[in-house]
């Protein structure tokens, strides 16, 4: 088979790239040995070998972002599966089953995990290509927002919020042109439904409220955009508060 040809100009055989992965594979839960292997991993990706062993290996890089024990190793595995995902090519079907693995990952049990996880989606929606970011915009919104209502936990409370002020201050741009205008447009069509059905479902209100709140301050001096169609929904949305019973949600 042909050398896997390094970034610097260093070739490694297929064969021993291979044994290579599969030793990291094999200790990768030795706490002793992974400061040396997660250099040798980002060694690898840094020059860009290819080999489907690669793209096994960053699945469980990936669970161990939320899974590992200490910080210190859910952050390396959080640097080595960015890496990835900005440098690997990936295909739009991949690409979509990592974002995927992010998001579904939002719900884990042990906040530890979730609080690692968040500073990796802010990451991602920080430094993904924006037509990437667009294209997979409501990918990560969606379940972002709804585990804004739904977390407990403080830290991750913050971190679910940076993550959609930075998705959304990418987006959603004043000078992002029209692309961005749609995005906004989305945003704004959102927060109608929400606030629609808020009276069936109060959490959908809840949803509104703070995804409004982190687009306004997102855009910053850029709000006044949303402003005509923002301000009529939040104001209908207070009155019918208001109007409710005392006993009401």
């Amino acid at each position: 088979p042909p050398d896997r040809m390094a970034g610097g100009g260093a070739r490694l055989a297929e064969p021993q790239l291979r044994w290579l992965l599969n030793f990291v594979s094999i200790h990768l839960d030795d706490s002793t040995m992974q400061p040396s292997l997660f250099g040798l991993m980002r060694t690898i990706l840094a020059r860009r070998f290819v080999v489907s062993e690669l793209y096994d290996m960053m699945l469980v890089i990936g669970d161990m972002v939320v899974q590992a024990d200490t910080e210190p190793t859910r952050g390396a595995c959080a640097t080595l599966f960015l890496v990835f995902l900005l440098h690997y090519p990936l295909g739009p079907k991949r690409l979509q089953q990592q974002l995927d693995f992010l998001t579904v990952n939002l719900a884990y049990e042990r906040a530890q995990g979730r609080a690692s996880l968040l500073v990796l989606v802010r990451q991602v929606a920080s430094k993904l290509p924006l037509p990437l970011l667009m294209e997979q915009s409501d990918r990560l919104l969606l379940p972002l927002v709804t585990r804004l209502v739904n977390e407990t936990d403080r830290r991750c409370v913050a971190g679910v919020a940076d993550a959609i002020s930075t998705l959304l201050s990418r987006t959603c741009a004043p000078a992002g042109g029209a692309a961005a205008a749609v995005a906004r447009q989305r945003a704004i069509q959102l927060l109608r439904a929400w606030l629609d059905d808020a009276g069936r479902v109060p959490t959908l209100g809840r949803a509104a409220a703070q995804l409004a709140g982190l687009l306004v301050q997102a855009l910053g001096d850029g709000a006044a955009a949303v402003a005509p169609e923002l301000l009529p929904l939040l104001v209908n949305a207070c009155v019918g508060e208001a109007d409710k019973p005392s006993g009401g949600l």
